[in-house]
């Protein structure tokens, strides 16, 4: 039986979607017309925040949700790429203490066509979404894949992105089990409208704590430069 983080794994060859406002650049051979660019290089973490709220809840009709939000803080453009759902990709959050995990189901339509039940021996996995409690527990369990696929998109100043995810206890342990669950997720970021010049790497997570089978929080980290040598 693989480990719970064996469960989740990249499928597929990897794609480059971009997904941008109306944008256009004029370019002239004629170096006496061309402008010069006021774009900073790199753009720091700041340029940025990050937030984490609940939406509901879980209760006998549906499980616990919670949405996770990406903003331009700052006056210009940038672009960034994610995973396969922007601009938190992410399929499990794990437990700080301990070996639980959550299993992250996301809202979207269009990041719910890249996660796919995998049959590994006779490991039996659930329908996804669970139309209904098992044992009174909104749970998943057996092994799935995500696509590797990279989605390219620009926020104007102000703009934001956001993503839901359904929550789920994850296996066949205890139901919604006491903790704080995380996930961290990094992202490419370019300057101005398009996923090419100068790249700068950020990263930024969620944490949800569960108490006595409910939400108690979920909270979204600060958005972190991330060195190349950074582990």
């Amino acid at each position: 039986m693989p480990s719970r983080r064996a469960f989740l794994t990249g499928a597929g060859a990897t794609a480059l979607v971009t997904l941008t406002g109306c944008s256009s650049r004029e370019t002239s051979d004629d170096p006496s017309t061309t402008s010069e660019s006021t774009t900073p290089d790199t753009l720091p973490p700041d340029a940025a925040s990050f937030e984490a709220d609940l939406v509901r809840d879980a209760t006998a009709d549906h499980p616990p949700r919670f949405a996770a939000t990406l903003t331009n803080e700052g006056s210009d453009p940038f672009t960034a790429t994610f995973g396969f759902a922007p601009p938190l990709s992410v399929t499990t959050l794990d437990a700080t203490e301990g070996d639980a995990s959550l299993f992250c189901y996301p809202v979207s339509d269009d990041a719910r066509q890249h996660v796919q039940r995998v049959a590994i021996g006779n490991d039996t996995a659930s329908d996804l979404p669970p139309e209904r409690r098992a044992d009174g527990c909104w749970r998943v369990t057996g092994s799935y894949s995500t696509d590797t696929i990279a989605y390219a998109r620009t926020l104007d100043a102000g703009e934001s992105l956001r993503v839901a995810y359904d929550a789920y206890t994850y296996g066949d342990g205890s139901c919604f089990p006491n903790g704080d669950y995380r996930a961290t997720t990094g992202v490419s970021v370019y300057p101005g409208t398009s996923a090419d010049g100068a790249t700068t790497s950020w990263s930024y997570g969620v944490t949800l704590a569960l108490r006595d089978g409910s939400v108690s929080s979920v909270a979204g980290s600060d958005v972190r430069a991330v060195a190349l040598t950074d582990e």
